[in-house]
């Protein structure tokens, strides 16, 4: 605990010091030696005496010499603070930053007590500890953090009222953030007293994390941390739905699908609870949970999704300690049947039809049902595009065609920008030259190709070598599925011949042969996406369409593709931007509805030829979430969920000595009510002039009865013998 001196001029008085030294070595005796031999004893006894006057003289100059520094000490007005700020006294303004957690964790209520509201009182109590002449700010420690005063403010009761009005988030804890734009605040304020008060309730998850990244040591050591952790040192139970998802990579209108939920128990203790599962806000399955310590729980629920659209699921478990993790939602896209349109090469000359999609259409409906398949197969020739309608296929896949018209190739361009799919096959009727010139450079920025086809590579004829699919990019919804080894291994197809191509730089390589020239590539085209394969979905240049894992792989790359138009379904976190793309086309508004039901128009901007961006940060409150686009004669609603992140459900305490450079304040239950003291003690320390004055009386006192004390008593005193 460090000194400071509030008048520290007046410690120059302590060389007053001298003079008792001084005056002790001017009438120190030097006796004159005289040898009588009858005088022994006299000469013994005067020895004696010196021995005794000197130990006298001695005790007296320390206690001359603590009275004058006890004396300069009581008028330099000492105190002790238990910060580390040595450079401001005692009564010197202080600037400080109150740093709030505001989280989704400090919703927990121990005892009954709210963490959230408890945090908010404290950091009330030490705006009360605010002088005159000092200022500060306050920093929210949810994630991304928010600075509620850019600049430190001397006005007292608008930081008091941002405090009452802070309300908690449902995001998680970000203390790196909070903790840097607090420093950047207080930092440049040198004349300070500098100090930065974080109230939190310390979860493990946030501050372990923090502790071992951020070093704290080179906060400079004139700026006090101060921690303020709120609830008891032991986390309460806490139950929660972790994660919520539904297996099936699309979900159609009457078809069940697998809902999958997982419950944690993020507690030592077993837990009971039950789940209940809604659609749309009627509760559909409700299920009786029994959790071990620390147990995750996952369940498979079927659902049924009656209607096409935007659909909201939401699952609940008993309340406990925490409430905002007791309930998940999901946003669910649920489709009609795919209608996807094959364009294929002309018949043969003999009157044969084309078998170059064969595989193709064998693995978008295996069994040929004609009763609400997943995927609804229209096969037109590259001589019968005139007059169709692109907008009613989800994707459109171009196999081995040499030309198209170049009416069509423009609606194609159209499609593709709006929202379509477009899967390329080429095949041995492929003019590059062609592609290149209405696929890549006449549609301007319109193009449709992801990169230039250049020539082909290998004999499919000869087979005399063959090459591989390698660097799959796993993470990619088309290759996700085969990352489990149970569902087949790609790399196993050999590919006899293709074409090299020179993909864009935004071009995504998903696939390569095993010499290293791309073998599947893929973009975005403004609201769409287009897959260019190097090779043909017949077995003609590869024996691929023959092996198990084509029409998996087929069925996930359309799933893949619808499912990423649009917005994304995933669960987002609060404060995340969520931006859509639209066609212009006349589009008139864009609403967004959030879960309390209040409606909100939001702004639009232009994106290119007849684009147009929505964007928007309204995502604090977890929940379910619709964005409505108006045209003049449709209209178009999607939806998206927004949901606190899983960790933040995990409430066990990280161990604050483990924290380096903080002063804890913990405030014990029946202890009454010190902090307000122990906030002075940080902003003012503790006076002890008062102290010093007593002491300095005392020592006055030992002073005088040394002084009149003869020297015999003094040795008495000091040794318990009487010497003579």
């Amino acid at each position: 605990m460090p000194f400071h001196f509030g008048n520290p001029w007046f410690l120059l008085a302590a060389l007053g010091i001298g003079v008792p030294i001084y005056l002790h070595l001017y009438y120190r005796k030097n006796p004159v030696q005289k040898f009588f031999p009858s005088l022994r004893l006299i000469r013994l006894s005067s020895q004696t005496i010196l021995n005794k006057m000197k130990l006298k003289n001695l005790i007296l100059l320390a206690l001359r010499i603590a009275v004058i520094l006890f004396l300069v000490s009581a008028l330099a007005k000492p105190f002790i603070s238990t910060g580390g700020n040595l450079d401001s006294g005692n009564g010197s303004p202080s600037a400080f930053v109150v740093v709030l957690d505001n989280s989704m964790s400090m919703g927990a209520s121990h005892r009954g007590i709210s963490l959230f509201n408890a945090a908010k009182s404290r950091a009330l109590e030490i705006l009360d500890k605010m002088g005159q002449n000092d200022k500060a700010s306050v920093v929210l420690m949810n994630d991304p953090g928010t600075v509620l005063f850019q600049q430190l403010s001397w006005d007292k009761n608008d930081l008091r009222e941002a405090i009452r009005n802070t309300t908690l988030g449902h995001s998680g804890t970000n203390v790196h953030s909070a903790l840097v734009s607090a420093l950047k605040m207080i930092l440049p304020v040198k004349s300070f007293k500098r100090t930065i008060y974080v109230i939190s309730d310390v979860t493990k998850t946030a501050w372990k994390t923090f502790s071992e990244s951020f070093d704290l040591t080179k906060i400079p050591r004139d700026i006090d941390l101060v921690l303020i952790p709120v609830g008891e040192e032991t986390a309460p139970p806490n139950l929660a739905v972790s994660n919520l998802e539904l297996s099936a990579p699309l979900v159609l209108a009457g078809r069940t699908a697998p809902l999958l939920v997982t419950v944690s128990n993020f507690s030592s203790s077993p837990q009971k609870s039950m789940l209940s599962v809604f659609i749309n806000g009627d509760k559909k399955h409700e299920l009786a949970l029994d959790l071990a310590p620390d147990e995750k729980k996952r369940v498979s629920i079927p659902c049924t999704f009656q209607k096409e659209g935007a659909s909201h699921i939401r699952a609940s478990i008993s309340a406990d300690s925490l409430s905002a993790d007791d309930s998940r939602h999901l946003a669910v896209k649920v489709l009609a049947s795919q209608k996807v349109l094959i364009l294929h090469p002309p018949r043969f000359i003999d009157g044969r039809d084309s078998t170059d999609d064969l595989y193709l259409r064998f693995a978008l409906n295996p069994l040929n049902k004609k009763d609400n398949p997943v995927f609804n197969v229209d096969r037109r020739s590259e001589e019968e595009t005139s007059g169709i309608d692109l907008n009613q296929y989800s994707s459109v896949f171009l196999v081995n065609i040499r030309k198209l018209p170049p009416e069509f190739v423009k609606n194609l361009s159209a499609y593709l920008l709006s929202g379509g799919n477009v899967i390329i096959f080429p095949g041995s009727r492929v003019d590059p030259n062609w592609y290149n010139t209405y696929f890549f450079d006449e549609p301007g920025s319109s193009y449709i190709l992801p990169g230039r086809l250049v020539k082909r590579i290998g004999n499919s004829v000869a087979k005399s070598f063959a090459y591989q699919i390698t660097d799959i990019d796993s993470a990619h919804p088309a290759f996700k599925f085969f990352s489990s080894e149970e569902n087949g291994d790609i790399s196993r197809a050999q590919i006899y011949e293709f074409i090299q191509i020179e993909p864009l730089n935004s071009a995504q390589i998903l696939g390569r042969m095993s010499h290293g020239l791309p073998a599947v590539i893929e973009e975005s085209r403004g609201q769409g996406r287009v897959m260019l394969f190097a090779f043909n979905a017949d077995n003609s240049w590869s024996n691929w369409p023959m092996k198990p894992t084509f029409l998996p792989f087929i069925h996930q790359t359309v799933f893949g593709m619808i499912g990423r138009g649009g917005l994304a379904f995933d669960s987002i976190t609060p404060q995340t931007p969520v931006t859509l793309q639209l066609k212009e086309d006349g589009l008139q508004e864009v609403v967004l509805e959030t879960p309390g039901g209040e409606k909100t128009s939001l702004p639009t901007r232009k994106e290119g030829p007849g684009l147009i961006i929505v964007s928007t940060s309204n995502t604090d409150t977890a929940g379910f979430y619709r964005l409505t686009a108006k045209w003049k004669n449709r209209t178009q609603a999607q939806a998206f969920a927004v949901n606190p992140p899983a960790d933040e459900s995990d409430l066990e305490r990280f161990p604050i000595n483990k924290i380096p450079r903080f002063i804890s304040i913990r405030q014990k239950p029946g202890t009454g009510n010190k902090f307000g003291e122990k906030i002075t003690l940080i902003r003012e320390g503790r006076e002890v002039s008062v102290p010093l004055l007593w002491a300095l009386f005392l020592l006055a006192m030992a002073e005088t009865f040394f002084a009149n004390k003869p020297s015999g008593i003094i040795t008495r005193t000091l040794t318990g013998k009487w010497n003579t």
